[in-house]
């Protein structure tokens, strides 16, 4: 049975309530291991990646039957830069990735440009993302999904300075203009750069609960750990 997930009870916990808009249908309790495939091109942003790939790579540490198994895919399986000048090796190619159940997709430093035009790219993102159960796109990754004409008539944010661009781009999106995470369905998009980890500890909690993604919280800051300490 598929029950809607409103807004993140551990996010209230965090302080951060409100920032969630939407509903995700999830499992009740889901078993086994679940995929997440993360897209990556050139000039991906390091937070960006990275930050929800922690969060979900974790939660096999919380439970060693029932976690998120992840892996990295690029169009050819080559090595890519990051945006920063990092080198990533991917684990697959577009050509033998396997299926997907959770999709990733960061945003770039040619988001909302270059990477609209790679064919290749876009027709691999549009057939991948009606297979996945989840989606979730990071700051400028919410370009990407609704050049797909995945996004019509569905909500979604992006990195604040660039919601108008979102809008005008794409009218037949409803841009949220004060939402950090906007959930439509199985779709998540976020604001990505600082906040980055956001969409992936909601979607810890709404599949395995709020003391899984506490804990999944826990080992980032460490225990007792405050956000802001000032010299006395």
């Amino acid at each position: 049975m598929l029950q809607p997930m409103t807004s993140s009870r551990f996010f209230a916990v965090l302080l951060i309530s409100g920032c969630a808009t939407g509903t995700m249908p999830v499992p009740e309790s889901p078993r086994g291991v679940l995929t997440a495939g993360f897209v990556a091109l050139e000039s991906v942003y390091n937070s960006e990646l990275m930050a929800p790939y922690d969060v979900l790579q974790h939660s096999i540490f919380r439970d060693s039957l029932n976690y998120i198994a992840l892996f990295v895919v690029t169009p050819t399986g080559a090595p890519f830069i990051m945006f920063e000048g990092i080198t990533i090796v991917p684990h697959y190619s577009f050509a033998n990735a396997p299926p997907i159940d959770i999709l990733v997709v960061p945003s770039t430093g040619r988001s909302m440009n270059d990477d609209l035009a790679d064919e290749v790219f876009m027709s691999w993102l549009y057939e991948t993302t009606q297979h996945a159960r989840f989606v979730i796109t990071v700051c400028d990754g919410a370009f990407l999904l609704a050049a797909t004409g995945l996004l019509d008539g569905r909500v979604a944010t992006t990195f604040p300075a660039d919601r108008y661009r979102l809008a005008e781009m794409f009218p037949e999106v409803n841009v949220l203009y004060d939402a950090r995470l906007a959930i439509d369905g199985k779709f998540t998009t976020s604001v990505g750069r600082a906040l980055s980890y956001e969409p992936a500890l909601y979607l810890v909690e709404a599949l395995y609960g709020t003391e899984h993604a506490r804990r999944t919280t826990g080992a980032r800051l460490g225990p007792g750990t405050r956000s802001t300490r000032l010299a006395p």
